[in-house]
């Protein structure tokens, strides 16, 4: 991916870099992304399209749930 920045963009950019926020641009990148996320995308929201994310694929049968015994494998004898 190739992003071209001008402007005030740049001039932040080249500040995180100069203050040594970041080493590279792509670094820097990384980090206001990353701080967008933060600051406007709920942690909760994430979660929830995780969960339901893995619900999906146990239901198409892309991910399959153990039962306690099959978790524990040869342990199974520590069940009470």
């Amino acid at each position: 991916m190739n992003v071209t920045l001008r402007g005030k963009l740049q001039e932040i950019l080249d500040t995180m870099i100069k203050e040594g926020y970041a080493n590279t641009k792509s670094e820097a990148i990384r980090l206001a992304i990353l701080s967008f996320g933060k600051e406007h995308i709920n942690e909760d929201v994430l979660v929830k399209r995780k969960l339901d994310k893995i619900d999906r694929e146990i239901g198409t049968g892309k991910r399959k749930v153990l039962n306690s015994k099959e978790a524990l494998g040869v342990h199974t004898k520590y069940l009470k």
